[in-house]
């Protein structure tokens, strides 16, 4: 089916990134390609030594050649995808406790001191975001918690932020003192 501009206007509408068609999901579908992006990781990995040998978890696996294929399409067709939200906080909690748990004490033993060291720099990184975020915000004269909003409050605890309230209310006060 052609639509009323023609082909013509639909390739530089497609070319600016317009979208021509979307495809809603409701929550039923959501759940079934996300199963099906798991099995596809799950089959991903078995197969693919590289994605073994590093570890890479099934749902990442499977999320990346997702992510691809609807990017293509998107491009490609102009075609735009919605998903319903309802279950996405509750699967991406799913999701992080899944990765955590595919961790086991072998592994972790393996990475010895290294592993430790490498917890640490992060650590350390994570406390210095945090340093400089609210340093540039005092001399910016803003808010101290908008410095946090650039350090770990967002770079590190997304997830953790979108199931609970308490760091979004931190995140909603803080841009509320902004000016204008």
């Amino acid at each position: 089916m052609i639509p009323q501009g023609g082909f013509k206007k639909n390739i530089f509408e497609i070319l600016r990134g317009k979208t021509i068609m979307e495809w809603e999901f409701n929550s039923y579908y959501t759940l079934i390609a996300a199963t099906l992006v798991l099995l596809i990781g799950k089959v991903l990995v078995n197969k693919v030594k590289f994605l073994r040998d590093f570890n890479i978890p099934e749902p990442v696996a499977g999320g990346l050649i997702a992510a691809i294929v609807l990017f293509a399409l998107h491009q490609a067709y102009g075609v735009s995808f919605k998903f319903e939200k309802p279950l996405q906080d509750a699967f991406m909690l799913i999701f992080f406790t899944s990765i955590g748990l595919s961790a086991d004490f072998s592994r972790l033993k393996a990475g010895g001191l290294p592993l430790v060291i490498f917890t640490a720099v992060v650590g350390a990184f994570i406390i210095v975001q945090n340093f400089v975020g609210v340093g540039l915000a005092k001399v910016l004269g803003l808010d101290p918690l908008i410095g946090l909003i650039t350090g770990s409050i967002t770079l590190t605890a997304d997830t953790v932020r979108q199931v609970h309230g308490d760091l979004t209310l931190k995140t909603n006060s803080a841009w509320s003192v902004l000016p204008g």
